[in-house]
C-alpha cells in the first residue's frame, strides 16, 4: 500500500486505514508530563524563594514559546484554542513584540527628539562605493545629523563609534542584536531652528542621468532626496529644505559635507508642525499654523489649499498621493482631496494669510461632515494604513488613540486604550506589516497594541525619557507600501527580521528589538 499523506492535526492508523486526530501525546511517544507541574521554574518547585521579576518573565516566554512551536507541529500553521483560530506567523510576532529588549545610544543627547528617519544611501569607504542603512536624526536643537548603520562588530574607517549598550530588561539576559551607528562632523549642520520634519521624496526611481558611473548607476535606484522642514521661531518662519543624497557620501570629508547638501526651496513666515511627501510626484505639503500649502519641490511654488483657523500638527497622504490627512489642534481629522480645485479665497500666499487674524472660537462641528473625523483633544499624530488606505489611526493629546474608516467617518471604529499623554506632540509607528501599534508615553512609558485584536500586548518603563519620535524601518528594498514589504521583505522567522524599532528622546537615541 502506498505511504500516507501526512495531515497536520491528524495521524493515520494503517490497521483501520483511516486518519484520526489527534488527542494529547503523539502515538508511541512517552507520555509527557501534566503541563501543571511544569508550569513553575525549577527555582519555585524546589522552595527556594521567590524569584526576580525578569527571570519570572523569563521563564514565562520560555513556556510560550515551547508550547507554540509544540502546536504549531501538531496543527501546522493554523493554530485552534477555544477561542478560535489563529494563524502562527500572528501568534509568532506578538510573542516577539511582548518581549522586546531596549538599547540606548550614548552621546546622542537632543540630537532624535523631534525627527527620525531610516533610509538607504551610498558612501565612500577606503574600499570603494559600497550601499548602506543610514539614519537621518534632527533635534528641537536645530541640528540635523546622518549616522550610518552596521553590525555592531564591523570596523569603521571614520569618526567616532556610538555603540549601544542595554538599558531594559536587564544586561545579562541580553541577545547579541543592536546595530551600531557611525558618523562624524561631516554629517553633520544646524539649521535656523528646530526640526520638524524628515520625509523622502517619491518612491526610489531608477536615475539615467549620463554623467554617472556604472557604480553608480547600479545603485542610483537607492540613492534618493529627503525633504527636511524646520519649524520657525518668533524672528522668521519655517522654511523647506530638500537633502541631496543622490550623490554619494564621504565621511571623511570638512565639516560643510552635510551643509553643502542642503538646499532651501522655500520659507515662509509661518510656524511649519508638520509636511507629507507625495510617492507620485514632488509635491509635498506642509501643515502650518493657518493651514495646508502645497510646494513643488523642484520649483518651489507653493499654494494654499486648505485654511484652517487651528494649527496642523500632523499629515499623511495615502498611498495614491491624492487624499491628505489632516491631524487639527482643534480635534479635527480632515481628509483633503488635493486634485480639486479650491476657492479663490484659498489661492494665497503664505505672507498674506499669515497678517490674517482669526477669532479663537473653535470651528462649529457639522454633523453632515463627510470628509472629516473628530477627537476629543488636539490631534498630534496620524497614521495611514498601507494594506487599506480606507483605513487610519489618530492619536490625540488626551491619550486617545482610535481607528478611523474614511468611508464612515463620524464615529471611529476601534480604540486602543492605555496611552498617556497630556500636551505632548507623541508619534505613532506602525510596523512594515502592520501588525502592531507603538507609541511612547508622556509617563516614560512605551506600549504597543495589536492593531487587529487593539489589546495591549506590551507596556513597561524601558527608561527614564519621553519618546516623542518613532522610526519603523522598512526592509527588504526599502520601498514603501504593504506589498513591496511581503514581496521583498525578510523571513519573519529570522532572528535578523525580529522587528527593530528607532526611538528617539532627548536623553538619547534608543533602539527597542523583540526577542523569542
Amino acid at each position: 500500500m502506498a505511504p500516507q499523506k501526512d495531515l497536520p492535526g491528524f495521524y493515520f492508523d494503517p490497521d483501520k486505514n483511516r486518519y484520526f486526530p489527534i488527542k494529547g501525546p503523539l502515538p508511541g511517544s512517552k507520555r509527557a508530563r501534566p503541563f501543571s507541574s511544569i508550569s513553575s521554574p525549577p527555582e519555585e518547585r524546589s522552595g527556594s524563594g521567590r524569584r526576580h521579576h525578569v527571570h519570572s518573565a523569563r521563564w514565562k516566554k520560555l513556556m510560550e514559546s515551547s508550547k507554540l512551536l509544540q502546536s504549531r507541529e501538531i496543527n501546522g500553521g493554523l493554530l485552534i484554542s477555544r477561542k478560535g483560530l489563529y494563524s502562527f506567523q500572528e501568534e509568532y510576532q506578538k510573542l516577539l513584540a511582548s518581549h522586546p529588549e531596549v538599547w540606548k545610544y550614548h552621546n546622542t543627547n537632543f540630537v532624535s527628539d523631534s525627527a527620525l528617519e531610516e533610509m538607504h544611501g551610498v558612501v565612500q569607504t577606503l574600499q570603494g562605493l559600497k550601499e548602506t542603512h543610514l539614519l537621518a536624526m534632527g533635534g528641537i536643537n536645530s541640528s540635523i545629523s546622518l549616522y550610518e548603520i552596521k553590525n555592531v562588530r564591523q570596523r569603521c574607517d571614520y569618526g567616532p563609534n556610538y555603540m549601544p549598550a542595554p538599558v531594559w530588561p536587564s544586561p545579562r539576559d541580553f541577545h547579541d542584536g543592536a546595530p551600531g551607528i557611525f558618523s562624524n562632523s561631516a554629517a553633520f549642520t544646524s539649521l535656523s531652528s528646530s526640526i520638524s520634519c524628515i520625509k523622502r521624496i517619491g518612491r526610489n526611481t531608477p536615475n539615467t542621468t549620463d554623467n554617472l558611473s556604472n557604480f553608480q548607476h547600479a545603485f542610483s535606484y537607492l540613492t534618493i532626496d529627503y525633504m527636511v522642514t524646520t519649524l520657525g521661531s518668533g524672528v522668521s518662519g519655517g522654511s523647506v529644505y530638500v537633502l541631496n543624497l543622490r550623490e554619494p557620501l564621504n565621511f571623511s570629508e570638512n565639516s560643510s559635507g552635510l551643509s553643502r547638501r542642503m538646499n532651501k526651496v522655500s520659507s515662509s513666515d509661518c510656524t511649519i508642525w508638520t509636511a507629507d511627501t507625495s510617492c507620485c510626484s514632488t509635491k509635498a505639503a506642509i501643515g502650518t499654523n493657518f493651514g495646508v500649502s502645497l510646494i513643488n519641490l523642484e520649483s518651489g511654488s507653493s499654494s494654499l489649499v486648505y485654511r484652517c483657523r487651528s494649527d496642523v500638527l500632523s499629515q499623511q497622504f495615502d498611498l495614491s498621493g491624492n487624499i491628505l490627512l489632516c491631524g487639527i489642534r482643534n480635534g479635527t481629522i480632515v481628509a483633503i482631496d488635493v486634485r480639486q480645485r479650491q476657492p479663490k479665497c484659498f489661492e494665497v500666499s503664505a505672507r498674506l494669510t499669515s497678517r490674517i487674524h482669526y477669532p479663537r472660537k473653535k470651528p462649529r462641528r457639522s454633523s453632515n461632515s463627510s470628509n472629516a473625523a473628530f477627537m476629543s483633544s488636539a490631534v498630534c499624530s496620524v497614521v495611514a494604513l498601507q494594506s487599506d488606505e480606507q483605513y487610519f489611526f489618530g492619536s490625540s493629546m488626551d491619550g486617545s488613540i482610535k481607528l478611523f474608516d474614511r468611508r464612515f467617518l463620524k464615529r471611529d471604529i476601534q480604540s486602543y486604550e492605555g496611552h498617556m499623554n497630556s500636551h505632548s506632540q507623541l508619534q505613532l509607528g506602525v510596523n512594515p506589516s502592520e501588525t502592531f501599534l507603538l507609541s511612547g508615553g508622556q509617563d516614560c512609558f512605551v506600549r504597543i497594541w495589536s492593531i487587529k485584536t487593539s489589546k495591549l500586548i506590551f507596556e513597561e518603563n524601558v527608561s527614564n525619557c519621553i519618546f516623542p519620535t518613532v522610526c519603523w524601518p522598512y526592509y527588504g528594498d526599502f520601498s514603501y507600501g504593504y506589498d513591496e514589504f511581503l514581496k521583498h521583505g525578510e523571513n519573519p522567522y529570522e532572528s535578523t527580521c525580529s522587528w527593530g524599532v528607532w526611538l528617539g528622546s532627548r536623553e538619547g537615541l534608543h533602539y527597542m528589538r523583540g526577542t523569542t
